[in-house]
C-alpha cells in the first residue's frame, strides 16, 4: 500500500549555506509530487533528505506518521533512479533489476519471477540476459526504473531521471513512465530542473526558489494562476504587463480590463 511522505519544516545547512530553509511539504500515498527550480534551489538536497542521504539540521521526514529523519538510507525502504542510471556493468539487466532483492535475501526463483514482471512492465522483456552497456539510454533508464521497483519501495525517489536523453526519447519517456507511475501506486518525489517534464509527469509539482517552496499544486494552477513572479517567470512562457488598478478596472495605458 502506498504510503504518505511528510516534510516537516525541514531546514538544512552546509557551513554558511542554507540550501533548504524551512521546507514542508505533503506528498500523498499513490501521488506524484514533482520538485522543480533552478540549479541550487534545493530541490536535490530535500530528496536526499527524504533518501536519509542528508540529515536535516532541523525538522523531520514522516513515511505515514513514522519518525524517520534518523534512520540510515538502507533501513528506509526507498527506491532510487539517477540521471546517471548507475547500473552495474558486471551484471546482466536482470541481474541489475534483482540486485536489491538478493541483498535482502529473497530466493533466487522470486528474484526472478519479479525481475520477469518489471521486464515485461517497462516493456524490455526480451533483454533480461544483456549487457547494460549494450543498451541505449532510454532502455538503461527503464532497467534503473525497474531495479528501483523491485523491491516493491515504501517510496520511489527520482532525481533529474531524463537528463541526457534526446528530446524525442525524452517526450516519449515522459508519457510512458508518467502513466507507468500513475499504474504502480507507488508515493513518488520527482526532481528535475525541467518544469515541461513535471507538468506532464507529476500530479502536484512545488516550484522552489533559493531554498524556499514558492507555491504547490496541480500543474493547471501552477500554470494559470501563478502565486508570484517567479512562478509565472520559471513555469512557462510569461508575459507581464505594467498596469495600474482603479475603481475595479486594469488599466495597461492602451487599453483597459474589468479587475473585479
Amino acid at each position: 500500500m502506498a504510503e504518505r511522505v511528510t516534510i516537516d519544516n525541514i531546514t538544512k545547512q552546509f557551513d554558511e549555506t542554507v540550501a533548504v530553509d524551512t521546507v514542508s511539504l505533503t506528498v500523498e500515498p499513490g501521488e506524484t509530487i514533482g520538485l522543480v527550480g533552478p540549479s541550487g534551489c534545493g530541490k536535490t538536497t530535500t530528496l536526499r533528505t527524504v533518501a536519509g542521504f542528508e540529515t536535516p539540521n532541523s525538522g523531520q521526514v514522516l513515511f505515514d506518521g513514522e519518525e524517520m529523519t534518523h534512520v540510515p538510507p538502507e533501513q528506509r525502504n526507498v527506491g532510487l533512479v539517477f540521471q546517471s542510471y548507475a547500473l552495474f556493468n558486471n551484471m546482466t539487466v536482470q541481474e541489475n533489476i534483482e540486485f536489491g532483492l538478493k541483498m535482502r535475501e529473497i530466493p533466487k526463483e522470486q528474484r526472478a519471477e519479479r525481475a520477469e514482471e518489471l521486464l515485461t512492465l517497462l516493456d524490455i522483456g526480451e533483454m533480461g540476459n544483456r549487457d547494460p552497456t549494450t543498451l541505449s539510454g532510454g532502455q538503461q533508464q527503464r532497467v534503473g526504473l525497474a531495479r528501483a521497483l523491485a523491491i516493491e519501495p515504501r517510496v520511489l525517489l527520482l532525481d533529474e531521471p531524463m537528463t541526457g536523453l534526446d528530446a524525442k526519447l525524452k517526450t516519449r519517456l515522459q508519457q510512458e513512465i508518467g502513466s507507468l507511475l500513475d499504474d504502480i501506486d507507488v508515493t513518488s518525489l520527482y526532481v528535475t530542473h525541467d518544469q515541461t517534464e513535471a507538468m506532464v509527469m507529476c500530479d502536484r509539482i512545488a516550484v522552489m526558489n533559493n531554498g524556499h517552496i514558492e507555491q504547490v499544486g496541480t500543474p493547471d494552477e501552477i500554470y494559470e494562476a501563478p502565486a508570484n513572479s517567479f512562478v509565472a517567470d520559471f513555469v512557462g512562457t510569461s508575459n507581464r504587463l505594467d498596469a495600474t488598478v482603479r475603481n475595479g478596472t486594469l488599466n495597461l495605458g492602451h487599453a483597459t480590463v474589468a479587475a473585479p
